[in-house]
């Protein structure tokens, strides 16, 4: 069986672009076609295979920016033809490349991981005209696909009654990156913020009121918006965006972590969880993650802050075990078992030595 993947964009790091990797492991023949990609921003097996893309490669580099061209997608797409040599597409969509050009005969899936076109961007008055049509557009190429599934259950929601046969499949996280640590190991004396998500001045403010309440705190992730803070700081105070392998044991050493960040999939959220760690995140969040040890506050507001800090301090008792086990869902064996089923089952007569088999012996996620 011959596959080719299609997706949106490859533009930069992110938790997309993992699920893309994802499927490069399962499939390292296939071939990508996608809108837009920007040589070298990312390694791996993606950037070890052909790439077909749209001018749009030459025009963008960033995310808000694709998303500024949306109202053209819709023609882009009729233009990215997929060869008919493959037997099967499987497209990894944010709402736009399953509609990509293809024969008749090549079945599609499409892994609808997000619909976040209205938050990317302030759209023009071209863009506010179109938008009904390209809302219509999307609906009609995600029912053209033989099966769509669905990262969580509201995106089907958002589409609104799709004809087409729809499951849910939470998207992959390596959870064996994060290691669940001796509960005993560490002092937990400290909180920590995820630095994306906060403003230069959310920030100050967070740091003012850590200090009045005496809380250690640390930033981490991308922080270079918050640069003019640092040098009030000890170095410290922002450990930055580093591999998982440094990331884990801070994770792990903190007493929570803390996030405002609703533009991206809570990976911080996920990877402290999977350490044992507890989490407050902000109340968008809920659609990915809940239970023990997972609390929500509605935005950057100082008593709502407080009061979900200290019911984590007064809070002794959490099992680390329970907290790992909000993870499992989404763990990337997980996934590849998931996916490759469901390929079996709408393709039964394709024999297993045709899909390249992957471990699924991991019994944390059975």
């Amino acid at each position: 069986m011959k596959v080719a993947i299609t997706c949106d964009y490859l533009l930069n790091r992110s938790h997309y672009v993992e699920i893309i990797e994802n499927l490069c492991e399962v499939f390292p023949e296939a071939v990508i076609y996608t809108f837009a990609h920007k040589k070298g921003a990312i390694l791996g097996h993606i950037e070890q295979r052909s790439i077909k893309s749209t001018y749009l490669s030459n025009v963008v580099t960033t995310e808000a920016e694709f998303y500024t061209h949306s109202n053209k997608l819709p023609s882009l797409a009729k233009n990215l033809f997929v060869s008919c040599e493959y037997d099967l597409i499987i497209n990894v969509s944010k709402g736009f490349s399953q509609g990509f050009k293809k024969c008749e005969t090549t079945k599609l899936i499409t892994y609808l991981y997000d619909l976040d076109l209205d938050q990317k961007i302030n759209k023009t008055f071209m863009q506010k005209l179109f938008s009904p049509f390209i809302k219509g557009w999307i609906k009609k190429t995600l029912d053209s696909a033989d099966l769509v599934l669905a990262s969580r259950e509201e995106l089907l929601t958002a589409v609104g009654g799709l004809r087409t046969k729809t499951e849910i499949v939470p998207p992959p996280f390596r959870v064996s990156d994060y290691a669940l640590f001796p509960k005993d190991m560490f002092k937990h004396h400290f909180f920590l913020f995820e630095a994306k998500g906060v403003t230069p001045a959310q920030a100050k403010n967070i740091t003012e009121w850590m200090k009045e309440w005496n809380y250690s705190f640390q930033f981490i992730g991308p922080d270079s918006h918050l640069s003019e803070l640092k040098p009030n700081f000890s170095e410290n105070t922002f450990f930055g965006d580093r591999c998982s392998g440094e990331h884990a044991p801070i994770l792990a050493a903190s007493k929570a972590l803390i996030s405002f960040n609703q533009e991206d999939f809570p990976a911080y959220a996920l990877a402290t969880l999977a350490t044992g760690r507890p989490v407050v995140l902000i109340s968008p969040l809920k659609k990915w993650l809940s239970g023990v040890g997972v609390s929500f506050v509605s935005g950057v507001e100082k008593d709502n802050l407080k009061h979900a800090l200290d019911n984590i301090i007064s809070d002794n008792v959490l099992e680390s075990q329970k907290l790992r086990s909000h993870v499992m869902d989404y763990h990337d064996i997980k996934f590849k078992a998931q996916m490759k089923r469901t390929l079996d089952k709408v393709y039964h007569d394709i024999h297993k030595h045709d899909v390249v088999n992957h471990p699924s012996d991991c019994s944390e996620c059975k």
